[in-house]
């Protein structure tokens, strides 16, 4: 999970590591480079806006660049269509809006567990 919000990150690593192990980092260049030495993951969640210079759409086009079956969501409180657009031209699997729904996390780790 990638979020600057340490409280979004707390909350997903909870709900998920029943799943699994459960990754995060604060911001989008912080959770490329923890991706990049990681080995892969199945699912990565990334919020849209953070500090530091890169926008999650960013930071999703990076992972399916060097990994194109990672299941990528991105997530965002922005204005709906913008973010559909830009989610999609960098090839989020999954587009969530906050709040997110529990069933929301469900269905996309299910999602990817299906690859």
């Amino acid at each position: 999970m990638i979020d600057d919000e340490q409280s979004i990150r707390v909350m997903f690593a909870e709900i998920l590591s029943s799943l699994g192990d459960v990754t995060t980092a604060a911001n989008g260049i912080n959770g490329l480079d923890v991706f990049k030495h990681s080995g892969g993951f199945d699912v990565v969640f990334t919020d849209r806006t953070m500090p530091g210079g890169m926008l999650g759409e960013e930071v999703v086009r990076e992972i399916k660049r060097s990994s194109p079956k990672t299941f990528v969501v991105l997530i965002s409180g922005d204005e709906r269509e913008e973010v559909k657009s830009v989610g999609k031209a960098a090839g989020a699997d999954r587009i969530f809006f906050k709040p997110v729904r529990l069933e929301e996390i469900e269905e996309a780790v299910e999602a990817a567990s299906k690859r």
